[in-house]
């Protein structure tokens, strides 16, 4: 059994509470054991190395891509670095699933091990999955959650697309290049050179540039990674051990409570938990969240005294005269549905006097932080007599649209003395795209796509002539990839 298998999850539920306690000491001491530096930090690669399934291809496009890779090394170590979080905890899906060790290096090319990154074709996550791929197999998405940046959701269903593909090709650089350029082009490439007689190994097919280069990159970076010494490469140092823990919840948890228990700051958590949109996590689960392995215990201990009714910061809001439920999902930072399915309403009809529970939002969650913490990735500010949007912007030297846009309020919106305002945004999900303009494009529809505001494309684009787009024009367009789970 190899090392990094010492764990796959703390459970941080309710049972028999001396079993628990037993449990979670147990498990701090194997942390500590094997943090002591039982194993060689470098034993990763070889590792890794050694569960390589994909088989030695000598090809000039392979030797041309390592070269390129090796006459980069600093971006493969920043590469690394930022992987380095989730490396163990993928390398030991893969290992279970019987999958070759090579397939990690597929988040390297298709996101930069970035989670958040997001495409113009609104692939996102690590591995890139579109909306209708992410639905076949099996990623959740919601107001709250998008699996395609949870690190182990979005890791089991690529291995079940890989594995998918793989039934059918019976051929991993076939599978490699499904998975770049759909299985309707391959499986059509495979026919054309049946029909010519000519070979149906990935080399023979005619495919697009990009996946003729896909598919070698891959096994490219693989052999850096397998014999950097060889590309005179130094690979950073790291454990087979995970940095990181899947911690099981009994419920739903509010992302700030979570950093509270773990002593962190809430970007922390944010950072290795990309996947939830809000400030909590989704009641429907998936509960766990991942976290440090030497945090991991003491935050089980922690949220195993913490009552129910303080894992998620709620409000409690008495209906008055004028309030809809769709001023009241804005001003808390929620949906309509939302609201409406957690107080088990049938439509849209409030009455007065009538009491509704809303989950907070980014306001009274960040609210809720401790200064040190709030001050690390977000700021905020309580409304004054007399404020308005324009004069709160100018104080914090912010635009007027971005103010709006961090408060999901419009520049329309009313504002109240004691209301609670970000002045700087904490979404860690914010990425700047680019949009080729086609024929019949115009601004509005293209911001209606990116759920911006079309002025806010202008603005960044500096279009005197908004209404004048040409075929070809390439836009700058500043997007929350959290606005696009259910896209």
């Amino acid at each position: 059994m190899c090392v990094h298998g010492w764990c796959n999850t703390i459970h941080a539920t309710s049972g028999n509470q001396e079993n628990h306690y037993v449990n979670v000491r147990r498990l701090l001491a194997a942390a500590l054991f094997l943090f002591a530096g039982t194993t060689q930090a470098n034993d990763f690669w070889d590792e890794l190395a050694d569960h390589y399934g994909i088989g030695s291809h000598d090809h000039e496009d392979v030797r041309y891509w390592s070269d390129d890779f090796a006459s980069r090394p600093h971006e493969i170590r920043t590469l690394v670095r930022r992987a380095e979080p989730y490396l163990a905890v993928i390398a030991r899906q893969l290992e279970t699933a019987s999958m070759p060790a090579e397939l990690i290096c597929i988040p390297f090319l298709e996101s930069g091990f970035d989670p958040n990154a997001f495409s113009s074709g609104t692939a996102a996550g690590l591995w890139q999955f579109m909306p209708h791929t992410a639905d076949r197999f099996g990623i959740q998405r919601s107001w709250w959650y998008d699996g395609r940046r949870d690190i182990i959701a979005s890791t089991e269903a690529a291995i079940r697309y890989l594995a998918y593909l793989h039934d059918i090709y019976d051929d991993w650089l076939l599978t490699l290049a499904a998975y770049n350029a759909g299985e309707g082009r391959v499986r059509r490439a495979i026919t054309r050179n049946r029909k010519a007689g000519r070979p149906t190994d990935f080399w023979s097919l005619d495919l697009p540039p990009q996946t003729e280069a896909y598919v070698p990159r891959i096994l490219g970076l693989a052999e850096i990674f397998a014999r950097p010494d060889a590309f005179n490469v130094t690979l950073p140092a790291l454990s087979t051990v995970p940095q990181t823990i899947a911690v099981k919840l009994p419920g739903q948890l509010g992302l700030p409570q979570a950093a509270k228990l773990a002593d962190m700051p809430l970007t922390e958590v944010q950072r290795l938990n990309p996947a939830f949109n809000s400030f909590a996590t989704d009641p429907d689960g998936p509960h766990r969240l991942l976290l440090p392995a030497d945090k991991a215990g003491a935050f089980a201990l922690a949220l195993k005294a913490l009552p129910a009714s303080e894992r998620v910061s709620w409000s409690r809001h008495k209906v008055q005269a004028g309030d809809t439920l769709g001023e009241l999902a804005e001003d808390f930072d929620t949906t309509v549905s939302v609201i409406r399915s957690i107080n088990k309403l049938s439509g849209n009809q409030i009455r007065i006097g009538q009491v509704l529970m809303i989950p907070s939002g980014a306001n009274s969650a960040i609210a809720s932080l401790p200064a040190s913490q709030q001050t690390a990735g977000a700021r905020i500010y309580k409304v004054r007599m007399g404020d308005s949007l324009w004069s709160i912007a100018r104080r914090h030297d912010i635009h007027v649209a971005d103010l709006t846009r961090w408060n999901r309020m419009s520049s329309r919106s009313v504002i109240r003395p004691g209301q609670v305002l970000l002045v700087t945004s904490p979404s860690r999900t914010e990425r700047t795209v680019y949009y080729t303009v086609r024929s019949g494009d115009s601004l509005g529809g293209i911001a209606r796509r990116y759920r911006v505001r079309a002025n806010d494309i202008a603005a960044m684009n500096d279009l005197a002539t908004p209404d004048r787009l040409r075929p070809g024009q390439r836009l700058k367009i500043r997007v929350d990839v959290a606005d696009h789970s259910g896209v």
